[in-house]
């Protein structure tokens, strides 16, 4: 109530605004203290101008005056140098004057006692016969200091009271200005969260007023009051959804058939289901223990998980209610806070008809357990079959594969060698023309030149496609080497897979795509290229058939990155992708989109055990329709003997 009564004075006045006086009361403090510091400031300089204009009037008299007086003294006119004096002491900072003269004292003004500022010169004339001058008396001059210091203090003061007037006018206007556009509408959101309640269907948002010239149509506070309106209105939603799932717990609670019950840290039952209250007899009213229910009491593995305070489950309990004995699972949670254990929340399963359903099943398992052991023998034998046809299959798919390769790569190699042969009939029939002319003597220059650049040409075409087919015949050899090979050994993975591309030229110009090998030429693995190549190769030909039908611009990635222990090969394509919900069953056995075109369904499956059981690593797929395949492959960098000798005894 003191709080709401502060808002209420707030809104009506704006010295009640707390923040508002704080911000008068520091704005107040460091005008104050600046105010001072420049008023201090400007006297200090005031004072040295005061006392300098004493010191210029001074000299003044001193420069230009002295002589005349002296001049006015030598003729002894006593009347003009007292008029002089008399004139001369009007001027400003000059308050007193006098002369000594020949034992004859001359003066204007009252003397001063103190707070004085004195000089004295001495007054001489000068002889213009004997250019001498001749000393005549003494000239005091005196100021009083105190007419100074009491107009610096007069204006210290009035510039401190018309800066504080000042001060005091900006801060009331500024108070009244953060009164009107902030205090006012903070005080009008405090009180629209106090009155706020989230139970009450009707909940009005909270709008703000506006003044003009003070006030921006939307600016923070209009901020905070919308996030406050949301905010009210989440609460609102959340009560309600709190009070209809509690509305449905209760009617889930007396509708199911299971007993629900809750403890605290103390074993005391604080809530039960109703259909368990009534079946046990429950006060739950006096929350009492649970070994103090008699139908509870001699459950002793109950009990004990209860004394271990932590989570159970599958503690099952024989209970007799009235005459009829029943069967109860019961499974509970614990709960802890920082404070410790609170106590457990758990359920009870009426297990009474599986309970002797199953002694049933065991009478009947005796009588069928020589059944079953028959059975096992010939499901052990189908299985042992099972393995070793699908370890055939698997052996068939890779030399499929590998043949599939050896019939591109041939057809690859006959371009080449065709060219070959092609230049060589040309320089054949280039040198036959030039050993004619020449035996006929009817060579020319032009002649040999024509014949020679064919011969050149024809030499370079020649050289250009040996060297092609060596190339071709080289990958192929290493890549058919290796995919027949499973003996670990060193190697570059780039340059492996980058002969691995090359052999797979004939497949992959089909679509046409060229595959892209990147990574570090100098990273070193110890593996089995055999089985990488092949695990590679699986997943191109699984694209070049599948993947790019109706793309426009086929692409393929394959990105080497070092990791450290292991090497990371990233294969991506822009194909057609794969559905979500494919995912799973494209790396079994069998499974595949193109059964009447060819397809056996075992290059994925293959790409799956190789991974996993040769190489030791890990595989992650990813796709969607028409985003593409990415898959990631994690391999050691260097795969032991003894992983390899695993790997080989897990696949026989």
């Amino acid at each position: 109530m003191e709080k709401l009564e502060r808002f209420e004075q707030g809104l009506k006045h704006p010295l009640f605004s707390i923040v508002g006086r704080r911000i008068i009361l520091l704005m107040v403090l460091l005008s104050g203290f600046f105010t001072i510091l420049t008023t201090l400031l400007q006297l200090s300089w005031d004072y040295e101008e005061a006392f300098n204009n004493v010191d210029r009037r001074h000299a003044e008299i001193q420069n230009v005056h002295a002589d005349l007086i002296a001049s006015s003294l030598w003729v002894f006119d006593l009347v003009s140098a007292q008029n002089r004096l008399d004139g001369l002491v009007n001027l400003p900072y000059i308050d007193y004057l006098s002369i000594e003269f020949d034992g004859v004292v001359l003066d204007a003004g009252e003397p001063l006692i103190k707070n004085n500022v004195v000089s004295q010169t001495e007054l001489s004339y000068f002889h213009p016969d004997t250019n001498r001058r001749i000393n005549l008396g003494t000239l005091r001059i005196e100021s009083d200091a105190q007419k100074i210091y009491d107009l610096l203090l007069q204006q210290f003061v009035v510039t401190l009271l018309l800066n504080g007037i000042k001060t005091l006018i900006v801060c009331a206007l500024i108070l009244w200005v953060f009164h009107q556009s902030v205090s006012q509408r903070v005080f009008a959101i405090a009180k629209h969260l106090s009155h706020f309640d989230p139970i009450d269907p009707i909940h009005e948002p909270l709008r703000l007023k506006h003044r003009k010239l003070i006030m921006e149509k939307s600016d923070e506070l209009d901020w905070l009051a919308d996030e406050t309106n949301k905010i009210t209105l989440r609460m609102t939603n959340l009560y309600q959804n709190i009070a209809l799932e509690q509305e449905r717990l209760t009617d889930f609670t007396r509708a199911a058939s299971d007993w629900l019950w809750e403890t605290n840290a103390t074993q005391r039952l604080t809530f039960c289901s109703e259909a368990m209250q009534s079946a046990l007899a429950i006060p739950i009213e006096n929350t009492p223990k649970v070994k103090s229910v008699p139908a509870l009491s001699h459950c002793t593995s109950l009990l004990y998980n209860l004394d271990a305070c932590d989570d159970f489950t599958m503690c099952e309990e024989k209970i007799t209610l009235g005459k009829h004995t029943y069967y109860f699972v019961f499974q509970g949670i614990a709960h802890f806070t920082e404070y410790g254990f609170t106590g457990f929340r758990g359920t009870a399963i009426d297990i009474t008809e599986l309970k002797t359903t199953q002694l049933e099943l065991e009478q009947l398992n005796k009588s069928l357990e020589a059944t079953v052991e028959a059975r096992t023998h010939d499901l052990a034998q189908s299985m042992e079959n099972l393995k070793a046809t699908q370890t055939q299959l698997v052996e068939s798919e890779k030399l499929a594969a590998l043949g599939s390769l050896v019939a591109g790569v041939a057809h690859e190699v006959n371009t080449p060698l065709g060219i070959a042969v092609t230049a060589n009939s040309v320089i054949k029939e280039a040198v036959s023309t030039l050993n004619h002319a020449f035996e006929q003597k009817t060579l020319t220059s032009d002649q040999y030149t024509t014949v020679m650049k064919q011969v050149t040409d024809g030499t370079h075409m020649l050289e250009n496609n040996l060297n092609r087919a060596a190339r071709l015949i080289r990958d192929f050899k290493q890549t058919a080497v290796d995919q027949v090979s499973e003996s670990r050994s060193q190697f570059r993975p780039v340059q492996t897979l980058e002969a691995l591309m090359g052999s797979l030229r004939p497949e992959t110009k089909k679509v046409p795509v060229v595959p892209v090998v990147e990574g570090d030429p100098q990273l070193v693995m110890s593996s089995l290229p055999g089985v990488l190549t092949q695990v590679i190769s699986n997943l191109v030909m699984n694209s070049v058939r599948h993947a790019f039908e109706d793309i426009p611009e086929p692409d393929i990635h394959i990105r080497i990155a070092d990791k450290g222990d292991t090497v990371e090969i990233c294969y991506n394509d822009n194909g057609v992708g794969v559905a979500p919900e494919l995912h799973q069953r494209i790396f079994e056995p069998f499974y595949t989109s193109s059964r009447g075109k060819g397809g056996s369904g075992l290059g994925l499956n293959l790409v799956f055990n190789l991974v996993h059981q040769k190489l030791r690593g890990k595989l992650h797929f990813d796709s969607n329709i028409n985003q593409g395949v990415t898959v990631v492959l994690s391999l050691p960098k260097f795969l032991t003997d003894t992983e390899t000798s695993k790997a080989e005894s897990s696949t026989k």
